[in-house]
This record gives C-alpha cells, sequence and structure tokens, in this order.
C-alpha cells in the first residue's frame, strides 16, 4: 500500500523551476509551495481525506495547520525549525485532532552511535539510496559555493573537496589523520 506524504518546506526552499523539477526527479508526486499561508486548500485537492503523514521543515510557524492536514489518523512530523521551535499558546488537547500524531525528529538523535550513519552509507554506496547533490567544488571554490546556497540557486547538497581546484584526485595521505593532507 502506498502512502501519500506531504513535505512541507517554506517558499525559501525552492524558488526556482529547476528546485520544483529537481524534487519531483527525487521522488516527489506532488510539490506545493508554502507562500507563508495555509495549504488547506491545495492538499484537499491531491488528498481528499489528507495524506498519511506531514513532513514540516518550517517548523512553529506551520504546525497547527499541519495538523489540520493530515487524515484522520494520520502522522504530522516537525523536523525543522526554520522559524523555531516555540509554538506561542500551544494547547494540545484543542490544537491536536483526535486521532492525529505528532511527532519530531532532530538530527541530534542519530548522534552518538555510527551504525545509523553506516546504514546510509551502505545504501548509497549500493546505489539504493542515491545521494541528492547539486554540485561538487574543490575548496577554493567554497566562496562561490556559499553565495549558491545564499541565492537559493542549490537543488541539493553542496560537497566541498579538501583539496585546491587544480587537482583532479584525492591527495596521496602520508598520516592516519584524515585531517592531514
Amino acid at each position: 500500500m502506498r502512502r501519500s506524504v506531504c513535505e512541507r518546506a517554506s517558499r525559501r526552499c525552492w524558488r526556482s523551476e529547476s528546485a520544483r523539477f529537481a524534487l519531483i526527479a527525487a521522488g516527489a508526486d506532488h510539490v506545493l509551495a508554502d507562500e507563508g499561508g495555509s495549504l488547506a486548500e491545495a492538499v484537499p485537492a491531491i488528498w481528499p481525506e489528507g495524506p498519511d503523514y506531514v513532513l514540516d521543515l518550517v517548523g512553529a510557524r506551520t504546525a497547527v495547520d499541519s495538523l489540520r492536514l493530515v487524515r484522520r489518523g494520520g502522522t504530522v512530523c516537525v523536523a525543522g525549525s526554520l522559524s523555531g521551535w516555540l509554538i506561542p499558546d500551544f494547547e494540545p488537547i484543542a490544537m491536536i485532532p483526535s486521532g492525529t500524531g505528532l511527532t519530531a525528529f532532530h538530527s541530534d538523535e542519530c548522534a552518538g552511535g555510527t551504525a545509523v550513519l553506516q546504514r546510509i552509507v551502505d545504501r548509497v554506496e549500493a546505489g539504493v539510496l542515491p545521494p541528492n547533490i547539486d554540485r561538487v567544488v574543490a575548496l577554493g571554490d567554497i566562496a562561490a559555493a556559499h553565495r549558491r546556497m545564499e541565492n537559493d540557486e542549490a537543488t541539493g547538497k553542496l560537497v566541498v573537496l579538501p583539496w585546491p581546484s587544480h587537482r583532479t584526485d584525492p591527495p596521496v595521505r602520508q598520516s592516519a589523520n584524515p585531517l592531514d593532507l
């Protein structure tokens, strides 16, 4: 059974059509723009009873609205903090519809162990989990890469190689220390 997932990210996350197409190429069936208002009109056109899950990457400003979007029995996961973590005047009984789950994720939950990271690395290497890389840049090009990110032009991760741009291969390591080049 296919589950419906609505990922809520701010418009800032994808201002260009190329970013929208990148999300679709990565497997998104629908891309909805959060223009700062409610998605209450757009979501029912796609999911009449609401999606099974809402992944809210905006945070406090949209969490209560996300709770209204998900179907009865569905779950909202707040995993972003673009608008902060505190929901003003939050009243769980009044604001969480009956039967709806609310959870949160923070990357600190993966800290302290390498097992989760190793599973991700294994899946990337096996081709099961393709990384979403916008571009790979040399250390000397980091300023341009940072401008690309600040201007919301990147449609994936920017990978910085820790060697000068004139090198095309990694330097031979003389030390066991991974920071020594």
